[in-house]
């Protein structure tokens, strides 16, 4: 066996005394936990204490309250959207007033694995040539931004563009 070096001897030195601290603290079962609950920081509930009473003296002001109400109530038109997204969305939720079952296809999802192509409507996934469950409609074409779908009953094609 090899001689170690005074570097090695000290890191197996440092090992073997956390080994025996930490088998002191596991025998013992940890008589600083129980304590550490307890007033572990000085002053530490009177500060808790201010903190909530401070908290409860501040009431909301007009202003504050009317911020408060507009956050949390629904949106009519989200800002975040552009123009021409937010007026196909309302032009969807008009058709969706006129019961219009085209209204009820959604193009969420577009998968494609080789050659092979794939289209999420309505939470379904469907190739092309396959029937919706939606109506009668047949799937016509798929691409990354929409699906043209063949209604058999008037044989009319629709054009979905893909909702995120």
């Amino acid at each position: 066996m090899t001689k170690l070096n005074k570097r090695q001897l000290i890191i197996i030195g440092i090992a073997v005394i956390a080994l025996f601290y930490g088998a002191y603290v596991l025998v013992s079962g940890g008589k600083g936990q129980k304590n550490a609950g307890q007033g572990a920081v000085p002053g530490q509930n009177q500060y808790m204490s201010n903190i909530t009473g401070d908290l409860m003296k501040n009431t909301f002001n007009i202003v504050d309250s009317y911020i408060i109400v507009r956050a949390e109530a629904d949106w009519e038109r989200d800002p975040f959207w552009e123009r021409s997204f937010y007026k196909e969305w309302a032009g969807r939720d008009a058709a969706k007033t006129a019961e219009d079952p085209a209204a009820k296809i959604i193009y969420s999802g577009y998968i494609d694995v080789g050659k092979k192509k794939m289209a999420v409507i309505n939470g379904l996934e469907y190739s092309v040539g396959e029937q919706l469950e939606a109506g009668n409609y047949v799937l016509k074409k798929i691409t990354a931004s929409r699906v043209l779908i063949s209604n058999r009953d008037t044989a009319s094609e629709l054009e979905i563009r893909i909702q995120e």
